[in-house]
């Protein structure tokens, strides 16, 4: 067994300082009691009852796959196919975890025809008894109980797999990893008490989903509706899940108003952070394919709650200030990266924004092509993958593996002001200081005017010592760049955006743009740099 270097190892207990005591000593005994568990499973006493029409009428979601396709054994999720033969090897040897979840949810049962389904289905239960693997994680047994009772026809043998499960999971709840995953288990076990309402063992489930839904409300939902790990893709899957969750409530059911309430919250979140192009913003760990499209889950809220989402303009508890002025939409991050102990999804972006004009997205974040350690792990959730400012090529926060962090810092002196034709926003941030050193401090301001025509971008940073400062601006592939003059003339399908550096050295520098999982495109950036001794001055302006 390799020990972790003095590096790892620092940057370990770094992590762990800020974790729950639940989630160390749960990652020891996780696999033992899902070994546990397996030899503990009985089957349900009476039959299911088909779930209702408002459940049923969820958004079918699976961007990947055809049907075809999957009849000729060929599977493809996270941008990649492999060959896995009909019924599939449900093994799935040499693809990652995560893409093997993704087999095992089931999302795409939609997709086939009712043999197909029955076909499929058979073979799984026989192919997968319960115990360690990734089919019977918590988390895709989750998924995969919401897409049986969605897509699949309830036959005895099906019933029997599902209610077995279910019971799996109650025993196995991700306490230890908390966040969105336990909200999966929630949804879960309240759609399998709906189906299973007549067994004494389904009361429970529902009690216990509730439990969990009204504890974790509380804390991961923020006020202004944004999910607490900041992530727009997470936050549309977790709207999702509540959806699902009242449409298998009774009205009245005394949790289902704190459960509305949440989701109206969310829902207006939701389309505040969509861009133009009616597609979500790139922030921490999101892709545009992976999550139900905003609109099909705009229009589920409309029917079950009866509510139009508003556009909001500060999201002050989850950081995000949107100014949305035709024809202008800009999203500013100005908050912390997210809950101190679950910062999986977090990307070293402080003070990062997104940029549409004209209905087309011209400054992007960079995305996400995966979840697996590695150097472009590394990259997409660097400083320098984002439109901020880095001192010395230093991240504003110790990123490692693939969902750890070590070190890390909130901004602060936050101040946003957005009055229709104008937005204002600034604000600090200090981490820079006990990273580096020289008491560094960053200050960023953005301004924008819409009888001018112009968005202006300021960085002030001061402190001691020699650096190296930059300022980096991320232009979707779309965008070609020339120069004209002091400017740089950005087109995309015909509109002409303009960019000024003010102060600062411009540079252009090759960068990657990752919209979807498994999708790395080539862009460009536009760098401003400064080097020599603080304060270092950056600006430009963007005209439209």
């Amino acid at each position: 067994m390799k020990r972790p270097s003095l590096s790892e190892a620092r940057l370990l207990a770094g992590t762990l300082r800020h974790a729950r005591p639940v989630q160390v000593h749960g990652r020891l005994l996780a696999p033992l009691r899902r070994r546990v568990t397996a030899a503990a499973l009985g089957g349900p006493s009476t039959a299911a009852h088909a779930p209702a029409d408002a459940f049923r009428d969820g958004p079918a979601h699976d961007p990947w796959n055809e049907a075809e396709q999957m009849a000729a054994g060929r599977f493809r999720f996270l941008g990649h196919t492999a060959d896995l033969g009909w019924p599939p090897d449900w093994r799935a040897p040499g693809e990652s975890l995560l893409w093997r979840f993704y087999l095992h949810y089931h999302q795409y049962l939609h997709l086939l025809d009712r043999n197909r389904r029955a076909e499929l289905l058979g073979d799984w239960v026989r192919s997968n008894p319960a115990g360690p693997g990734a089919a019977w994680h918590p988390y895709p047994i989750s998924r995969r109980i919401v897409a049986w009772a969605r897509h699949s026809e309830l036959t005895p043998e099906v019933q029997e797999s599902l209610y077995r499960q279910v019971a799996y999971l109650r025993r196995n709840l991700e306490w230890h990893v908390l966040g969105n995953h336990l909200l999966e288990n929630a949804r879960a076990l309240i759609v399998a008490g709906h189906l299973f309402r007549e067994e004494p063992a389904a009361r429970e489930w529902t009690a216990t989903g509730l439990r969990i839904l009204g504890r974790e409300t509380a804390e991961q939902i923020l006020p202004d509706g944004g999910h607490f790990e900041r992530s727009p893709m997470y936050h549309a899957l977790v709207l999702e899940l509540y959806l699902d969750v009242l449409a298998c409530l009774d009205d009245g059911v005394p949790e289902r108003a704190q459960i509305a309430a949440a989701a109206r919250r969310m829902a207006d979140f939701l389309v505040s952070l969509t861009h133009p192009d009616g597609a979500i913003s790139l922030f921490n760990d999101a892709t545009l394919e992976v999550a139900p499209h905003p609109s099909a889950l705009l229009e589920r809220c409309r029917r079950i709650l009866d509510h139009e989402a508003e556009r909001k303009a500060r999201l002050p508890d989850s950081g995000y200030f949107v100014w949305s002025h035709d024809p202008v939409h800009l999203v500013v991050d100005g908050g912390p990266l997210g809950p101190e102990y679950l910062l999986a999804h977090a990307h070293a972006d402080i003070f990062s924004y997104e940029l549409s004009l004209h209905g087309q997205r011209f400054v992007v974040d960079t995305g996400v092509a995966g979840y697996e350690a590695g150097p472009m792990r590394d990259r997409v959730r660097g400083t320098a993958a984002h439109n901020t400012v880095s001192v010395d090529g230093v991240d504003q926060a110790e990123m490692w593996s693939g969902f750890r962090v070590a070190r890390r810092y909130s901004p602060c002196s936050i101040e946003a002001v957005c009055d229709g034709g104008s937005f204002r926003f600034a604000g600090e941030f200090p981490g820079y200081a006990a990273l580096i050193g020289d008491g560094i401090l960053h200050r960023r301001q953005v301004r924008g005017d819409a009888r001018e025509g112009i968005l202006r971008v300021q960085d002030e940073v001061t402190g001691g010592g020699k650096h190296l400062v930059e300022s980096r601006i991320h232009l979707h592939p779309s965008v070609t760049v020339t120069e004209a003059g002091p400017e740089l003339r950005l087109v995309r399908d015909g509109c002409v955006v303009r960019l000024r550096p003010m102060k600062g050295e411009p540079s252009m520098e090759d960068s990657v743009y990752c919209p979807e999982f498994g999708v790395v495109q080539e862009n460009r950036s536009v760098v401003l740099r400064s080097e020599g001794s603080l304060p270092a001055y950056l600006s430009y302006e963007i005209l439209y």
